[in-house]
């Protein structure tokens, strides 16, 4: 304790005796855990690794129901560490809301999809202590072709989630899925598209499914359990380190995005993120490099603005530093408008749909260019 916090807890102690002693104590608890998150982990300042931990309001939880799935309402975790909830991807509005959250000491042990040209339905079974929990079936109003079982072993983890989207009915739907373990690949189950989707993490475990449906599975997205506060998703671009430099960039305690600079031409060359707090500006240090961008554009949010999903394509580089993964272009969607794109679309597209309140920075790989990108997300209030 400091000299300071020795006297106050002395006050504390002679004024209200024992009452004080514990009242002092929490004190420098307070005071301790505050420095503690205020402290940046090998990275400067400005591209701070802080975590940020979220209050949970214990009246704005919903109950689940017996057997898990709630298809008229989005379920919340019922324990302390929330779930972060990752897309969805397919279609954005319309169709019954479905929820499938996994029990706590349950394991995933099977996952049943009815499907043909599209993904008809999904449905769940849990494993605790050796009995089987079969969920209600999901989407299924129409029958396909086929029923396929994926079954996971006991240790088996899935870590990706790779799906395509068509379009059925006049809407979106999931055409093709295919889940990604520790272990191997499973699938991909469906007909698929060139409209394709993937769902990867890391710093987390899955521990359940969400989206639309009603004839088909219209939209899908995941639960994870971060293993801490934040997890990562993505990236999308460039796999493999090689040359490139590591960036991240990550909100700091109650510091607002205010806004993005990008410096682009025929794709995106550099990325740089200014914060508010308290009406001071605070600059990241740049991510990528300086040669051969043509255009440096900046993105403004207003207060109360956030992003809701980011929108970009994967091409190859080209001149002195060719046939490198890179970002070729990007656009930000926030609640109110649509900034960009920037940069020139071409190459694979991607698409990172984001809940709202998750958002909690960006990281990837960067040397003349921004060779990928991936977000931060946080459990969303």
């Amino acid at each position: 304790m400091t000299v300071l916090s020795i006297r106050l807890l002395e006050r504390f102690t002679k004024w209200h005796g024992a009452l004080g002693m514990a009242l002092g104590i929490q004190l420098e608890e307070r005071k301790l855990e505050e420095i503690i998150k205020s402290k940046s982990l090998s990275l400067p300042p400005s591209l701070s690794l802080c975590k940020t931990k979220e209050k949970i309001n214990g009246n704005d939880r919903r109950q689940k129901e017996e057997h898990g799935i709630d298809r008229e309402s989005d379920q919340t975790c019922s324990k302390a560490a929330r779930f972060i909830r990752v897309g969805t991807w397919g279609r954005q509005t319309g169709g019954r809301r479905w929820s499938f959250e996994l029990k706590e000491d349950h394991n995933l042990q099977k996952i049943t999809i009815d499907h043909g040209d599209v993904i008809y339905s999904l449905k769940f079974t849990s494993e605790s202590g050796g009995v089987l929990n079969t969920f209600n079936v999901v989407g299924g109003c129409a029958n396909g072709e086929k029923v396929s079982e994926v079954l996971f072993d006991g240790d088996e983890k899935i870590t990706c989630i790779n799906g395509t989207i068509g379009t059925r009915d006049g809407h979106e739907v999931i055409s093709s899925l295919s889940f990604q373990t520790n272990k191997g690949t499973h699938g991909p189950f469906g007909c698929a598209t060139n409209y394709v989707f993937s769902i990867l993490w890391d710093e987390g475990s899955i521990v359940g499914f969400y989206g639309l449906a009603d004839n088909y599975i219209d939209a899908i997205g995941v639960h994870v359990k971060p293993f801490d506060e934040i997890i990562r998703l993505g990236a999308w671009g460039c796999q493999t380190r090689g040359p490139q430099n590591i960036w991240s960039f990550q909100l700091e305690r109650n510091h607002h995005l205010k806004k993005i600079t990008i410096g682009h031409g025929n794709l995106i060359y550099s990325l740089q993120f200014t914060t508010e707090y308290r009406g001071s500006m605070h600059n990241s240090e740049r991510a990528g490099g300086e040669n051969g961008e043509n255009e440096v554009s900046e993105v403004i949010f207003d207060w109360g603005e956030e992003i809701m999903a980011i929108n970009g394509s994967v091409g190859l580089s080209r001149g002195n530093y060719s046939r490198f993964a890179i970002i070729s272009s990007l656009s930000f969607v926030t609640n109110k408008r649509t900034r960009g794109p920037f940069g020139r679309a071409r190459g694979k597209p991607f698409t990172i749909p984001l809940d709202a309140g998750s958002f909690a920075g960006f990281y990837g790989l960067a040397d003349c260019y921004i060779n990928s990108i991936g977000v931060y997300l946080k459990a969303s209030t």
